[in-house]
C-alpha cells in the first residue's frame, strides 16, 4: 500500500473509542492508510514532538471530533485541537468529522471550547456524523475527493462493503424513475430599454437536473442559502430565456431568486424520501446545515454513472 495516501487521524481515545475504530477502519476500505498516536490520558506521557513528526509525513489529516471537546494539554486546548491547529499552519488536507448531537450536558465553559474548534473545522472540508456507520461512507467521499489518483484504488476496495441499498432500490428508486420534472416558481429581475422588470415564471425542471444541480455539494455539509444559491444559479443558466421572453426587447435577467415555498417543499420531499438528512438541530453548537444521506449518495453515483 506504498501508493496510498497516509492519513494521521486526531481523536480522544477516551471519547469514542468504537467511532474511532469505525474510522481506522473505514480510511482502510478507501484506499488509504490510517496513522494514529495512542494517548488515552494518564497512561504515558504526551509526546507532541513525536506526535508533529507524524502529522509532517503524512498526506493528510482528519480529525474525529466526538462528544466533548477533548483531554486538555497545559497549555490549556484540548490534544485534538492543537494537532488540528499544527496541520493548518503545515497546509495539510484536512478531513474532518463532527459529532451531530445534542450538547445540553455540558458546562457553558467546554461548549464554547467545543464550539471554537467545530467552526476551526468548518473551514475546511467536514462531515457531520450521528451514528459510527456515519462514518464510512464519508471516509470514503472524502478520501475520493482529497486524492482523486487513488480514485480507482478506493472504488474497488469500497466495492467490497456491503450496502444496505436493497430495500432503498425496491422501496424509493422506483418513485425516482416514474418522475419527468419538478415545477418551481423562481423570480427574476428582466432589464429591457433601461428598465428593469421584475418577472415571476413557473419553470418546469427536470427531476434528475435538478438533484443534480444541487446533489454534488451535499457530500459535505451546506446551509439552505447555499442550497437555494445552487438552484437560483441553474435555473439562471439554463431558463434564462423564458424570463426574457415576457419582456419585449429585454437583453439580460439578473437577481434569480427561488420562493421560499417552493424551495421549502423540494427540501421536504427530498428529506421525505431519505435523500437529505439535517445535520444539526437545537442543541448543537452549528446552525442548519443538509447533507445528503447514504441512500441520496448512492443515488447520485447512479445518476452520474449512467
Amino acid at each position: 500500500m506504498s501508493s496510498s495516501p497516509l492519513i494521521y487521524i486526531s481523536a480522544d481515545r477516551t471519547d469514542d473509542p468504537q467511532a474511532l475504530a469505525q474510522l481506522i477502519k473505514a480510511v482502510i476500505q478507501a484506499g488509504a492508510v490510517p496513522v494514529t498516536n495512542h494517548f488515552a490520558g494518564g497512561q504515558a506521557e504526551y509526546d507532541w514532538p513525536l506526535y508533529r513528526q507524524l502529522i509532517d509525513r503524512c498526506d493528510a489529516f482528519a480529525i474525529l471530533v466526538g462528544n466533548t471537546y477533548g483531554q486538555l494539554a497545559p497549555t490549556g486546548e484540548s490534544f485534538i485541537h492543537r494537532e488540528a491547529v499544527y496541520a493548518k499552519s503545515k497546509s495539510k488536507p484536512i478531513l474532518a468529522f463532527l459529532k451531530n448531537a445534542r450538547l445540553d450536558h455540558m458546562p457553558n465553559h467546554e461548549l464554547q471550547r467545543l464550539k471554537t474548534l467545530h467552526k476551526l473545522m468548518m473551514k475546511e472540508t467536514f462531515k457531520y456524523w450521528t451514528e459510527t456507520a456515519d462514518l464510512l461512507n464519508g471516509a470514503q467521499t472524502l478520501v475520493r475527493e482529497k486524492f482523486p489518483a487513488n480514485k480507482s484504488e478506493a472504488a474497488a476496495m469500497a466495492a467490497a462493503i456491503p450496502k444496505p441499498q436493497a430495500a432503498f432500490a425496491a422501496d424509493v428508486m422506483p418513485r425516482f424513475d416514474s418522475m419527468k420534472n419538478w415545477p418551481m416558481r423562481f423570480s427574476a429581475k428582466v432589464f429591457a430599454h433601461g428598465n428593469c422588470h421584475e418577472v415571476q415564471r413557473q419553470v418546469e425542471m427536470d427531476w434528475q437536473k435538478t438533484f443534480l444541480s444541487i446533489a454534488p455539494l451535499l457530500t459535505s455539509p451546506v446551509s439552505e442559502e447555499r442550497m437555494k444559491s445552487l438552484l437560483e444559479n441553474y435555473v439562471l443558466e439554463n431558463f434564462k430565456a423564458q424570463f426574457q421572453r415576457q419582456i419585449q426587447d429585454a437583453h439580460a435577467v439578473a437577481d434569480m431568486r427561488v420562493h421560499e415555498l417552493e424551495f421549502q417543499k423540494l427540501k421536504a420531499y427530498l428529506k421525505g424520501l431519505g435523500l437529505i438528512e439535517n445535520v444539526a438541530s437545537p442543541g448543537t453548537v452549528l446552525r442548519a446545515y443538509w447533507q445528503l444521506t447514504p441512500e441520496g449518495e448512492r443515488y447520485l453515483n447512479r445518476l452520474l454513472t449512467n
